[in-house]
């Protein structure tokens, strides 16, 4: 089992570009990339280096000496990870960290799958437990929320330890460090960084060690009547001395002596000393490692051998025992067989749950020169390739409402299947980018995705996967492809709250699509449009782009496609004024999805219309609506679009008079929102919850939800839901005669309104400071 976690949620305040924010942390978090690798049963010959570490990172200690900081180095295979994990096992036993321990690979020596900082800091910061959107684009603000994260635990008596497996460089390695001076940071790399660090050279075991290490192998593959070792402790000496005393490669001699419990340890160290007469190095300081795989490689079958090559071109971190079935042309039950056997010869590695496998990166280098001599390898990738499409578009299929496929017979499923190999699509678009042969996997894999990110709130992911099929459209003549890029490209950003980016490319597309005459995606694109129209609150341009799609949608005779543009189209009329006539567009677009049986669409409709009816004070009809809009989404479990339709019916409630049930509706919200890591939704919560106070006369609590909605925006930028927030605050601090605090929450108010030309707001909010300004007591 592989497992991070961060103990005792907290708020937090930290300074992204100038703001503050405040993040409700989780008790535990999500793994970072593999999660913390599991402890060997076999380990042996470091107990004094896992003591001097743990004495030397106990947070109890204070000295003037102490360094929060260590580097474990060492030759790749010589149990750097170990020891690490070892320590890590240690310190959640002992609860020395109550903040818990964090780990990431930077697969800094395998120049396939290194992260790079920006890629390191995103990871990090997801299995933290920060929302996608909040993070930062640029690297230094990143660097700074991690920081502040960080820094946030130390105060709270709560620190972590963070684990950095396999840096090759100190500047992939630097953004990661915390600066706070007390969490503590582990690092392993095979070599001695310069990051102000305490180090610990490991070498390799000593004679005895490893030689405990082969009889200990043994033991647990065969029971302790296994006594070839002590019956032939000459020979285990020398086959530890031709191993390099390094504990990966004698991990895999003993499992070759595992496999024949027959056979003398003269022998293998015979095969052995023959192997080193004609072998060259992998590394030259890792000659004898070189060797022994070796020797391991020609005791496997030729399907072993195959699989081992096949493997090792494999892009992701990890591959199921289905995707190696593909890359073999071979049955999944064989293909297990041999899985097992490359495991059992520690060619292979188990992953954390079964059925996945991973490559130590010593051995992944390896199979890579042996596969180029295998014939078939790029057929193999291609295979490889149409099996992650093959299953995305059936995956994508079944979470839009499609019929069960394979294995996949439900949309948590199709789920499931994306959450193991999300991050193997998206390596696939990134090696695919490079080579012009695959490029048709970059351009269809991010769309195929698209939809899961979006579900799972993984928008970073999604607007990576789109700009790299982006760049591989732009100036060829698949204008059709780009067009499609450019729209959910826009579509990630406006999740991003980058709102004008997202205008930007929507609009390339529309113009691509217009150019090419094609009715039926322009109308898609133009849908697009208008909904990142809406949210710049650009509601005449909105209302403009859904009219015209929805005119298109019916030249196509697409009811579906008309009644989305339909309802979004009546949303923009009604911002314009003309609620009355954008009641009657919802409802026919309510009945259309009814008929149709497209539930989905149907609640949103409702919940759009809810909103309407609100506006012109048709409140029982309000909350019928949301009401059932909600339940619609509960049931088929779209529980983040579920939460912004509870805040809704929250409202309208209020607006009925029925305060007390708005207060208990919107307690499901804030849990929706919070437990989703969706930081808007929980903002807008917070603030319809503050607005309830307010009727209530529960000044400090509406002032709390109205300053912690603020402080969760503000890593957003200017966004509309600031400026109710701040109008909100200083409407409270007016009713209770603080004119001085209302006016300077009004300006920040009017700011922003005007940033988004809302001119209804900003005149309402206008009026309120003229109003107070006639009060506020003569500062001379």
């Amino acid at each position: 089992m592989t497992s991070n976690e961060i103990r005792n949620g907290l708020y937090f305040h930290a300074v992204i570009q100038g703001r503050d924010i405040t993040l409700h942390l989780p008790r535990a978090i999500r793994p970072a990339l593999a999660g913390l690798p599991g402890r060997s049963p076999v380990f042996t010959g470091r107990g004094e280096h896992v003591d001097a570490l743990l004495g030397e990172i106990e947070p109890a200690i204070e000295c003037a000496t102490r360094n929060v900081i260590h580097l474990v180095s060492g030759l790749g295979g010589v149990g750097k990870t170990e020891i690490i994990s070892q320590v890590a096992y240690e310190v959640l036993r002992r609860g020395c960290f109550p903040g818990g321990v964090l780990f990431i690979d930077l697969f800094g020596y395998d120049g396939q799958r290194r992260l790079s900082q920006e890629r390191a800091l995103v990871s990090l910061l997801q299995a933290i437990g920060v929302p996608e959107e909040i993070i930062p684009e640029d690297l230094q603000n990143r660097i700074r929320l991690y920081r502040s994260i960080l820094a946030a635990y130390a105060e709270t008596a709560c620190p972590v330890l963070v684990l950095i497996d396999n840096a090759s460089s100190v500047d992939q390695v630097s953004p990661l460090l915390p600066s706070d001076g007390v969490n503590v940071t582990l690092v392993t790399s095979r070599h001695t960084l310069n990051i102000g660090a305490r180090i610990h050279e490991l070498q390799e075991l000593d004679a005895d060690s490893s030689v405990d290490l082969l009889r200990n192998s043994l033991r647990v593959a065969r029971g302790v009547d296994d006594t070839r070792i002590d019956a032939e402790i000459e020979s285990a000496h020398e086959l530890s001395r031709l191993c390099g005393y390094l504990p990966l490669a004698l991990q895999i001699c003993a499992a070759i002596l595992a496999d024949s419990p027959m056979r003398p340890i003269a022998s293998l160290v015979d095969s052995l000393n023959n192997a080193h007469s004609r072998i060259g190095a992998l590394h030259r300081e890792e000659r004898d490692v070189r060797a022994v795989f070796d020797l391991s490689y020609a005791l496997l079958a030729e399907p072993e051998k195959r699989a081992l090559g096949f493997i090792s071109f494999s892009p992701g971190v990890d591959i199921s025992t289905a995707a190696v079935a593909r890359l073999m042309d071979a049955s999944e039950r064989e293909v297990e067989d041999i899985l097992l056997g490359l495991s059992r010869a520690h060619l292979v590695v188990q992953g954390p749950t079964w059925g996945r496998w991973r490559l130590h990166d010593l051995v992944r280098l390896y199979g890579l020169e042996e596969g180029e001599a295998i014939p078939g390898q790029e057929d193999a990738v291609l295979r490889l390739f149409d099996f992650y499409l093959e299953c995305s578009r059936a995956a994508t299929g079944v979470l839009g409402g499609a019929a069960e496929e394979g294995s996949l017979a439900s949309r948590e499923d199709a789920l499931e299947w994306f959450d193991s190999e999300y991050r193997n699509l998206i390596a696939t678009v990134r090696l695919s980018v490079n080579q012009p042969g695959l490029f048709g996997y970059a351009v269809e894999l991010p769309h195929r995705l698209a939809r899961y990110l979006d579900i799972r709130r993984l928008f970073h992911d999604w607007k990576d996967a789109m700009e790299a099929s982006l760049m591989i459209l732009r100036g060829t003549e698949n204008l059709e492809f780009e067009a499609n890029a450019l729209d959910s490209l826009g579509m990630a950003c406006r999740e991003l709250h980058q709102t004008p980016s997202a205008i930007s490319y929507h609009r390339e597309a529309v113009s691509i699509a217009r150019a090419m005459g094609n009715g039926e995606r322009l109308a898609r694109h133009l849908n697009n449009m208008g909904n990142a129209l809406f949210q710049g609150r650009d509601f005449r341009g909105a209302f403009d782009a859904h009219s015209e799609a929805a005119a298109l949608f019916a030249e196509q005779r697409d009811s579906l496609g008309f009644a989305r543009a339909s309802d979004n189209s009546a949303s923009a009329l009604r911002e314009l004024g003309n609620a009355e006539e954008a009641i009657e567009l919802h409802r026919e677009s309510v009945r259309i999805f009814r008929d149709a049986g497209a539930t989905e669409s149907e609640a949103r409709a409702l919940s759009h219309m809810g909103s309407t009816l609100q506006e012109v004070g048709r409140y029982s009809e309000a909350v019928a609506a949301q009401k059932k809009a909600s339940e619609l989404l509960k049931e088929l479990n779209f529980l983040g679009v579920a939460g912004y339709t509870l805040i809704n019916l929250s409202s309208a409630l209020r607006g009925n008079g029925d305060l007390g049930e708005a207060l208990d509706v919107i307690k499901e919200p804030l849990a929706i929102h919070e437990s989703g890591d969706d930081a808007v939704g929980k903002a807008r919560a917070l603030n319809q919850r503050g607005l309830l106070y307010t009727d209530l006369g529960d000044f400090e609590r509406a002032a709390a939800d109205f300053r912690e909605c603020l402080d969760i925006l503000s890593p957003f930028g200017a966004l509309i839901d600031a400026a109710y927030a701040y109008a909100n605050l200083g409407r409270l601090y007016g009713i209770h005669e603080r004119p001085v605090e209302a006016i300077a929450n009004l300006e920040k108010a009017s700011t922003v309104f005007s940033q988004f030309q809302a001119e209804g707001d900003l005149l309402a909010v206008r009026r309120l400071i003229s109003v107070l300004s006639f009060v506020v007591p003569d500062s001379k």
